[in-house]
């Protein structure tokens, strides 16, 4: 039996940015002369090579398609492209006029399970929490995949009344990632047309716009393995993962939890 494991790990950037993909150069010095945040934010330029594409406040995601998940900018440029004069790297920059003060208030999120025509098998919805971007979160589900599952969305949404629009949704190719690894990875949570009034067509938002950024720690199948009673061992992988993992139903355990601040990066 294929079992689902998917943890919200934080959430970041939740107001209206454009998605840019932009080529970047090295200068006279050999570097890119980005300086960035622990979390791959550009604060300054030390020089201005790349002055043209980039700003400050521009969030890398990923370079050459690569995406960055948790670690920082300079160890993934060292690892895969430490002989590139130039690379490409996709941003998100805060669209002109939007305020990017952190998002206040609690939040919880559903877990949809799709079929590959993008209709709904499962949903999920998790336990309502306290936004905060500074902190890991231990919003998480673990439970059995039906037949016919192709994808799975994650929508974030502000409060309990499913009525108001949610804040984005991310989609997550399940066949595509690993069986049976841990992959981590930042996604873009697509805004809901209706939400935002706009001069764009509501056509280009789901392409061109994020309405946040969420990461992601998802296994597709994490535990083929079934113990003598035929109960799925759910719980030997992750031990601390889940802070609510047990005590709820089966077979969805799911729950939400503030976790520890990761670790601060430099680059």
């Amino acid at each position: 039996t294929d079992v689902l494991f998917l943890k919200i790990e934080r959430l970041r950037r939740l107001y209206r940015s454009e998605i840019l993909t932009v080529p970047v150069e090295r200068g006279d010095n050999g570097t890119f002369g980005l300086g960035l945040s622990d979390d791959n934010e550009v604060l300054r330029l030390h020089h201005d090579a790349n002055a043209q594409v980039i700003e400050p406040g521009d969030q890398v995601i990923s370079v050459e398609g690569v995406p960055l998940g948790r670690g920082p900018l300079s160890r993934l440029l060292a690892e895969r492209f430490a002989e590139r004069q130039a690379v490409t790297l996709t941003l998100s920059r805060a669209e002109p006029s939007t305020s990017t003060a952190p998002l206040t208030g609690d939040v919880f999120a559903t877990l949809k399970l799709l079929r590959a025509d993008g209709s709904l098998l499962q949903e999920y919805p998790s336990d309502l929490w306290r936004f905060r971007p500074d902190a890991a979160w231990g919003a998480c589900w673990t439970l059995r995949v039906p037949r016919g599952v192709a994808c799975a969305s994650l929508q974030l949404q502000r409060s309990l009344l499913f009525t108001d629009p949610p804040v984005g949704s991310a989609v997550l190719q399940l066949d595509s990632l690993p069986a049976e690894e841990l992959h981590t990875a930042w996604h873009g949570l697509r805004p809901d047309a209706s939400r935002w009034s706009s001069s764009r067509s509501r056509s280009s938002l789901g392409s061109s716009l994020l309405a946040g950024e969420v990461l992601i720690s998802v296994q597709p199948r994490y535990r083929r393995d079934t113990g003598r009673s035929g109960e799925i061992q759910t719980d030997a992988l992750h031990p601390a993962s889940c802070p609510s993992l047990s005590g709820l139903p089966d077979p969805l355990r799911g729950g939400a939890g503030e976790g520890s601040v990761p670790p601060q990066r430099h680059d």
